[in-house]
């Protein structure tokens, strides 16, 4: 017996779904959508003396191989490395399994969906996949257009959260349209992770090491920064009991302890080494108030504020050299209310004295506690991230999916929430099969259930595929009846499920 929780035809649909694209002169062209699941369908016939000569669809969406999924444990993956029980985070915060992955060939533009705020985030999916967002048009008040500089992208707060996200497919999506930024809502408190441990991790990350075979933990600071190396010594002598050393070599001042177990519990923690540092999720799960006091000493450390204008509030900056360390800073920020924006630089050439030091990458992490003016809003439940820009890439090669163990069925890409189902692709497939040939009085009696039958079953929560591959039969038929100029010979019948705006 299979494993996949779909039949093997359903699979084979899936994997080889027969009769996509388009028929340009199309008798009939019938578009449904499914709010519950995501699922966009657009089905085209060509008929001809009111039989169906050729059928086709196209319902799907997926991702490139290197495109990045957010893991319940912190941090992103690529899709491509997604395999079936693995923890992924969903529209709602929340953990999710992945049931199960798919691959396919494709060759076909691609979107690149760039946010307002934080081009690292940007993303790219094929123009089928459902995006969860707010469209601004949907917004009340909200202005199409203004003389002002980023004027557009300013609306009433409380008009935008009394809208309610919707799935639509990127293809539809437009610049100033909002997206749901979310992470991780689940809080773990750990009496083991006390104020002084949090604020000595955040001085571990930016200035720590660890040396002498894994039984020295030092940190290194600017002669200038007496302040930082007071209270590390304070808090080491805290945690550990031990008074530690210190010693001067320049304008540095480092500060030392001799400890196997403070060494340990850092590299569990926070890893080593500057490039590998990184948040384990027992920290990543911690109630705010504590990462807040880990983010306050990192940034001492890594991070500096600046005002744009003598007017404006801060803006603080925490470099690091990790990419990791990077996502997981934006994702605590994140749970405390504040989105962050991460850039990617290239440093080149650069010297220290005639020494030419080896190009890097460094990955700077910005953010506001107060902001004069917003772009980004939080409801306290996910961000609404507004759409700079959108591009068309074309591409070929294998695009991946995954489905999740449980409703709404949704996941994060690079903290956005994005949704697919390989149900909806495997009933388009099969019902396109199923009226070749037929006469439409033939095609109307093709109904969900023996959509789902001659698929060899589907699983119950995934019967509203079949609904909306035999809505879309329907609206085609509908269409072209209306394109004759003749009434259609049927009623409609009531929606079995919502369906997109």
């Amino acid at each position: 017996m299979s494993e996949h929780p779909y039949s093997d035809k359903v699979m084979d649909h899936f994997m080889n779904p027969r009769n996509v694209g388009e028929i340009p002169d199309a008798s009939g062209v019938g578009t449904v959508g499914n709010v519950i699941c995501g699922d966009v369908m657009k089905m085209y016939l060509k008929i001809e003396n009111d039989v169906i000569i050729d059928a086709k669809f196209k319902t799907f969406g997926c991702l490139p191989a290197d495109e990045k999924i957010v893991l319940s444990e912190g941090g992103w993956i690529k899709v491509s490395d997604i395999v079936r029980g693995m923890s992924v985070i969903n529209s709602q915060g929340c953990k999710a399994q992945a049931a199960e992955t798919y691959q396919r060939a494709y060759s076909a533009a691609l979107l690149k969906i760039m946010p307002f705020v934080s081009p690292f985030n940007s993303f790219r999916v094929t123009p089928e996949h459902p995006i969860f967002c707010v469209r601004r048009a949907w917004v009340e008040g909200a202005r199409r257009q203004s003389s002002q500089k980023c004027d557009w992208l300013r609306l009433r707060e409380e008009k935008l959260f009394s809208t309610k996200p919707d799935f639509i497919r990127a293809g539809d999506l437009s610049k100033g349209d909002y997206l749901i930024f979310n992470v991780n809502r689940d809080i773990k408190d750990n009496a083991l992770f006390t104020k002084e441990i949090m604020r000595l991790m955040g001085y571990y990350l930016s200035e720590g090491y660890i040396t002498a075979q894994g039984s020295v933990v030092a940190f290194a600071f600017n002669k200038k920064e007496q302040m930082y190396v007071n209270e590390v010594a304070a808090l080491l002598k805290k945690t550990i009991g031990k008074e530690p050393k210190s010693r001067t070599r320049g304008n540095v001042i480092e500060v030392y302890v001799c400890s196997r177990k403070l060494a340990r519990f850092l590299i569990t923690h926070c890893n080593k080494m500057a490039r590998n540092k990184s948040l384990s999720e027992a920290v990543l799960l911690l109630p705010f108030s504590k990462q807040r006091e880990l983010i306050e000493t990192y940034l001492r450390g890594d991070g500096n504020n600046y005002r744009r204008r003598l007017n404006n509030s801060k803006t603080y900056r925490i470099i690091t050299t990790s990419e990791s360390l990077a996502i997981q800073t934006q994702e605590i920020l994140a749970r405390g209310g504040i989105f962050a924006s991460i850039r990617q630089i290239h440093k080149t050439n650069c010297y220290i004295g005639n020494r030419k030091l080896k190009d890097s990458v460094q990955y700077q992490i910005s953010f506001m506690l107060v902001r004069d003016k917003k772009f980004v809003h939080s409801n306290n439940q996910y961000f609404f991230v507004p759409i700079k820009q959108i591009d068309t890439v074309n591409f070929t090669g294998p695009v991946y999916n995954f489905q999740v163990s449980n409703e709404p069925n949704s996941y994060l890409v690079r903290g956005f929430a994005v949704h697919n189902c390989g149900a909806a692709v495997a009933t388009s497939s099969m019902v396109t099969e199923m009226v070749k040939g037929k006469s439409i009085q033939e095609a109307l009696k093709i109904s969900n259930q023996t959509v789902a039958e001659a698929l060899g079953g589907l699983p119950p929560i995934k019967m509203h595929c079949s609904v909306l591959a035999e809505e879309a039969l329907r609206s085609a038929l509908k269409d072209y009846y209306q394109k004759q100029g003749r009434p259609a010979p049927f009623a409609d019948k009531p929606a079995g499920h919502g369906h997109g705006r």
